[in-house]
C-alpha cells in the first residue's frame, strides 16, 4: 500500500479517474490540500472518492487576499478533513506584494485552527525555513514539512521535534536530497508528489510515490518492501486514518 499525502486532486481534468489509475498502481490513500478558501472546499467535496482525505486551508500565495474563517470552521468539522493545509510562510511571495508579515499573520491563524480542531498542519516552508520552524516549536502542533529543502542540520532538528516530512519526485532528480533522507530516520518520512507539478519533464501522478518510497530505500540501504510498510504506517498514524 502507498500514499501521496499532498497534491492538488482538484486540479485534475478528471479527479475520480487520476485516483482510479492510482488506485490500480498500489496507492490507496491521498490528502488533497487547498490552498483558498474555495479549492478547500472542492477538496471536501472530493473526498468523497474512495480513499481520498482533505486539509483545507490558506496558502501563503494567497495570503493577502481575505478569507472566511467560519467557512474554514465549517470545512474543518467535515468527517475526512484529516489536517489543516497548505500552509505556511515563503519569502519568494514577497516580490508579488505579500508581505512576510502578511503571511505570518494568516499562518499564525491557520496554526490556532490546527489547535482549536486537534488537526496536524501540511507546512509549505520556502526561504522561510527557520522562521517556519520557531512558530512551530513554540505552538504546541503537528506538523508535516511538505516538500522541504532547508538544511539537513534543520530537519533534524525538526524531526527530533516529533515533525514530519514528506517527500516527492523531487528526491529521484536531485542528488542534493540524498542527504535529507539520509540522515532523516523512516520514522519521519511520508510520501506525496504534489501533482500536478511537474518535475524533470516527467507525467506527475500519484502512483510516483512508489518510485519515492523505492528511492529512499535504495538511499537507506533497506528493503523497499520493509520502507514501504514503515512510510505508509506513518501516514495512517500520523493522519489518524484506517484505510
Amino acid at each position: 500500500m502507498y500514499a501521496d499525502v499532498h497534491l492538488h486532486l482538484y486540479e485534475a481534468e478528471n479527479p475520480a479517474s487520476l485516483v482510479e489509475k492510482s488506485r490500480e498502481r498500489g496507492v490507496d490513500l491521498f490528502v488533497t490540500a487547498g490552498e483558498d478558501v474555495p479549492t478547500s472546499g472542492r477538496c471536501v467535496d472530493l473526498t468523497e472518492l474512495p480513499g481520498v482525505y482533505a486539509a483545507v486551508g490558506v496558502h501563503p500565495s494567497r495570503a493577502r487576499e481575505p478569507y472566511d474563517v467560519k467557512e474554514l470552521e465549517r470545512l474543518l468539522e467535515q468527517s475526512k478533513v484529516v489536517a489543516v493545509g497548505e500552509v505556511g510562510l515563503d519569502a519568494k511571495y514577497e516580490r508579488f506584494g505579500i508581505s512576510l508579515e502578511r503571511q505570518r499573520r494568516v499562518f499564525l491563524d491557520m496554526v490556532r485552527l490546527a489547535r482549536e480542531y486537534d488537526l496536524p498542519l501540511v507546512v509549505h516552508s520556502g526561504r522561510s525555513f527557520r522562521e517556519v520552524l520557531n512558530i512551530l516549536f513554540s505552538s504546541d502542533v503537528r506538523a508535516d514539512l511538505h516538500w522541504y529543502s532547508g538544511s539537513v542540520s534543520l530537519a533534524v532538528e525538526a524531526a527530533e521535534s516529533g515533525f514530519m516530512f514528506s517527500l516527492g519526485p523531487a528526491i529521484l532528480h536531485y542528488k542534493n536530497y540524498n542527504g535529507l533522507v539520509e540522515a532523516l530516520p523512516l520514522s519521519s518520512l511520508m510520501t506525496e508528489t504534489d501533482y500536478p507539478v511537474r518535475i524533470g519533464g516527467v507525467e506527475n501522478g500519484p502512483w510516483r510515490v512508489t518510485e519515492v518510497v523505492k528511492r529512499v530505500a535504495e538511499v537507506k540501504g533497506e528493503n523497499e518492501e520493509k520502507v514501504g510498510k514503515v512510510l505508509y504506517n506513518n501516514t495512517l498514524n500520523f493522519f489518524k486514518v484506517k484505510p
